[in-house]
């Protein structure tokens, strides 16, 4: 009897961990089940294998679906019925496309975004992302990803001490954001984007909620604020496996949050007010480059990602790249 059933897939750039594929890569069976119907109609009704599998491969490249459009990437994510979360709380510019949709960063095409969590400066990231080619690059503008336990195994072997105070002090971060969004910066998201606001009083209430302090720059308050976040962790338990993980941005804030307001080097402290050292976060970013998984994206892919497990970046790009994005959270977790 004709299935959708998806079957699996050879990814030439797919590496192990613990024997186990990463990402797993999954399409059509045959030619005429690549309908976004039928694929729609396997997530909907195969949730908890979904779920199974991505707990185990942390990550999940579709590929060879007929998703066309950011409507048809939406009818995917609806498919998951993982909650919709807004992006709140984060540095990139991004449109807002479809009720779920929006666009990935939207920062110069020269410039590479590094590997993070996403949100994870807020109290509440995600639980998962979701990434949609809408239309691929000419050259380079993959979006490299890693396990982020093997980030937390080979840094604790590594920075012993400052792995233990990472996971016992937490991280907190400092970034000075303009009044409307900054296109030309890679961490431009002005504070009326960036806390859903059109006033200062609402921008004021929403950093409270959040545990974000912010000091008006400029002697009044409308203009730029530097803003400091609540302490949020630095390493993560991913209660489902006991794996500890690297759950944080420090290394993207130190090494890319970089424009004419804020220098990277000052933008992570630890919880107890000292700034992170340069040697632990190249050593990081080192690690992270030796083991990243970077695929060259193709027209339709969705990539299903744990944000629990896995950080992702950006590669720098030439050519009309558009990447699309979502964010969801699991209310069973």
């Amino acid at each position: 009897m004709m299935t959708d059933e998806p079957a699996r897939l050879a990814l030439p750039e797919a590496k192990e961990f613990g024997g186990v594929v990463f990402p797993l890569t999954l399409g059509p069976s045959r030619a005429e089940g690549s309908s976004k119907e039928g694929f729609v109609r396997w997530i909907a009704s195969h949730r908890a294998e979904l779920d199974a599998l991505l707990l185990k491969h942390k990550g999940i490249l579709f590929r060879g679906y007929d998703i066309f459009s950011a409507a048809d990437f939406n009818d995917v994510v609806d498919a998951t019925e993982y909650e919709d979360m807004i992006y709140s709380g984060g540095a990139a510019v991004r449109t807002q496309i479809t009720a779920r949709v929006f666009t990935a960063n939207e920062s110069p095409a020269s410039e590479k975004i590094p590997y993070h969590h996403e949100l994870a400066q807020t109290p509440n990231p995600p639980t998962h992302v979701l990434f949609y080619c809408e239309n691929p690059p000419t050259t380079g503008g993959a979006t490299p990803i890693i396990p982020s336990a093997e980030v937390y195994l080979r840094m604790h072997a590594k920075h012993p001490q400052f792995m233990d105070k990472l996971e016992h002090l937490g991280v907190r971060y400092v970034r000075v954001m303009p009044c409307e969004n900054d296109p030309a910066s890679a961490i431009g998201r002005g504070w009326k984007a960036t806390f859903n606001s059109e006033t200062v009083e609402m921008a004021e209430k929403a950093m409270e909620r959040l545990g974000t302090q912010g000091e008006w720059l400029g002697g009044d308050k409308g203009g730029d604020v530097r803003t400091f976040t609540a302490v949020v962790p630095g390493v993560r338990t991913d209660a489902r496996t006991g794996d500890k993980t690297f759950f944080n941005s420090a290394v993207a804030a130190y090494t890319g949050w970089n424009d004419g307001r804020n220098e990277g080097i000052k933008a992570v402290m630890l919880g107890d007010g000292t700034f992170c050292g340069e040697r632990e976060m190249l050593d990081a970013q080192a690690i992270m480059s030796e083991i990243e998984v970077a695929f060259a994206w193709q027209r339709g892919d969705v990539l299903l990602l744990d944000n629990r497990s896995v950080m992702h970046s950006r590669q720098p790009f030439t050519g009309p790249r558009r990447i699309l994005a979502s964010l969801a959270r699991d209310s069973k977790r």
